[in-house]
């Protein structure tokens, strides 16, 4: 966006958001406090349909459904510091239970319902919520990883007789009308939402959000927009969708079911939806759709993608197909918020300048900084404090250090524009032979192949080379594409030999990925030894 004007301190080879002062004061006003006023303002103002049952909601529906969780809220004597768990898939009352914690001013942990197990242990017994909502599917399942501190769990759909459900909390209660919103006890910097890490390499960690972390406005939602994301209010693009959501009182078109290409066009047309927020991953689907074109997305009129590696290639496709409409791309942090941001997609292969109130640097081994054109870790600082990972400070101060400057463990590089780019993970970081080179590199020579859906490269580690490549590999349905032209091609395009995939190419019917689009390297890794092993043992 032109308003984003990056500034480069050359002296201290520091970069520079735009200042740019709130519209709200939320020095003294919660975001609950913030919305409950908005949403007075048109109460029969459709603001949430569910595509999959068809349910709409009205702005006034939902704050009298938010209202009469907040009381059971306060009745149970939550405070800031007492946490609600909250793990279901979009559905009509999810919103209802979110605004009730926003209201109230109760901090809640939000897990995503597909989650292990494991992992759902994992998460929750950070928080240890004294009350959870999750979806009726899965009841039994947390009431097994909860054991330990027994929270009351109530269902937010698909309900089970004798358990109890958000609907026993919706009864109206004489006290509504009175209603307002408490007030923070800590600032703004108080912790509003608790979120998960991707934990595409690890388990995930429990990341405190403040309201100073939300971009509460959107430049291009109003009254009369139709917004659509897949993302759950556990993923940060969810949640400032819903947020933006009950401020400008759009219409959010919700589904619980997973991502279909074929049913998102059918939503686009049924539904008139101008705004849309999707994965890399679901951007590929959308292009083999046989029936996304112009004529069926005309309502469309911006796409938003972040989250992951998306190519040029793969843009310039969609914006072939849709060239009415405006293209976004961004690059954020769940413990920072929006890094910055690209709209019409002017610097290919670039997510972006700078976000606004932000620094950036870009640090080498040594801890020095690197001037533009330099790929190193991309440091942010934000003017404001984080709360840092709940339940765990060591992690906190190992990335976060005592100036203030968060060490995302991305390696990019600023250009002479200020643009920002992204080439990976620095913990992804392999050598072969003792030469580095890093498998995102690798992976975006693939894809440049037209019948590869996507990929995932990993390094296999041999006692003489080191870390070996190969690449898991998802290809079109009836593709002709072999593992020795991949191979071929790599060695064509990337033509040393620490860059080629010595351990070849395994095609798979599926890649290791989070619900939200981010591959799961740890899983891909395993996948691929399995394979060669296979492999080997004919």
């Amino acid at each position: 966006m032109d308003s984003l004007n990056t500034v480069y301190d050359k002296q201290n080879k520091i970069w520079n958001g735009p200042k740019i002062e709130p519209i709200h004061n939320i020095e003294h006003h919660s975001i609950g406090r913030i919305l409950f006023g908005q949403m007075r303002l048109n109460p029969r103002n459709v603001i949430q349909i569910d595509d999959f049952d068809g349910k709409a909601t009205t702005s006034g529906e939902l704050l009298s459904w938010g209202i009469r969780i907040a009381l059971h809220l306060k009745k149970l004597k939550m405070r800031h510091d007492d946490i609600v768990g909250i793990s279901a898939r979009n559905s009509t009352y999810l919103s209802a239970a979110v605004l009730g914690c926003l209201f109230n001013c109760s901090a809640f942990h939000a897990v995503n319902p597909n989650f292990q197990e494991e992992e759902l242990s994992h998460c929750l017994g950070l928080t240890k919520p004294q009350i959870i909502f999750c979806d009726g599917s899965d009841y039994e399942k947390m009431r097994k990883v909860t054991k330990s501190f027994k929270p009351t769990i109530y269902t937010l759909s698909d309900h089970i007789e004798g358990v109890p459900s958000v609907m026993e909390l919706l009864q109206p209660s004489p006290m509504e009308q009175f209603y307002q919103p408490e007030k923070l006890t800590l600032g703004a910097d108080q912790t509003f939402a608790i979120l998960c890490s991707s934990g595409t390499t690890g388990l995930p960690k429990a990341v405190t959000v403040s309201a100073r972390k939300i971009m509460i406005e959107h430049p291009f939602i109003n009254i009369d927009t139709v917004i659509f994301t897949s993302s759950g209010i556990d993923w940060i693009s969810g949640l400032m969708a819903f947020i933006q959501n009950c401020y400008t009182g759009c219409t959010r078109i919700i589904n619980r079911k997973p991502f279909k290409a074929a049913e998102f066009v059918d939503m686009v047309k049924k539904y008139k939806i101008a705004l849309g927020i999707l994965a890399p991953v679901q951007l590929v689907e959308l292009l083999d759709c046989p029936i996304f074109n112009n004529e069926n997305m005309a309502s469309f009129r911006l796409l938003q993608t972040g989250g992951g590696f998306i190519s040029k290639e793969i843009m310039e496709k969609l914006q072939r197909v849709l060239p009415h409409c405006l293209m976004g791309i961004g690059y954020g942090i769940t413990e920072i918020g929006t890094v910055s941001i690209d709209i019409e997609l002017k610097r290919s292969s670039s997510v972006g300048k700078l976000a606004p109130n932000l620094q950036l640097r870009i640090v080498d081994e040594r801890g020095q900084n690197l001037g533009p054109n330099q790929v190193g870790e991309i440091y942010v600082r934000s003017p404001h404090p984080w709360a840092g990972y709940y339940g765990n400070p060591m992690e906190t101060q190992r990335v976060m250090d005592s100036l203030g400057w968060y060490h995302t463990g991305d390696l990019g590089y600023m250009d002479e524009d200020d643009y920002l780019f992204v080439v990976d993970r620095k913990k992804d970081i392999l050598k072969y032979n003792g030469f580095q080179y890093w498998p995102g590199e690798i992976e975006n020579v693939i894809r440049e192949l037209t019948d590869v859906v996507d990929c995932c490269v990993v390094g296999i580690f041999d006692e003489r080379f080191g870390d070996v490549a190969g690449a898991l590999v998802l290809k079109k349905a009836e593709s002709k594409l072999t593992a020795d032209e991949i191979v071929e091609h790599v060695r064509n395009r990337l033509v040393v030999p620490h860059k080629q995939l010595h351990n070849g190419v395994y095609f798979v019917q599926q890649l290791p990925q989070n619900l939200n689009g981010k591959m799961l390297k740890r899983e891909a890794k395993e996948i691929f030894k399995m394979l060669m092993n296979q492999s080997l043992d004919r």
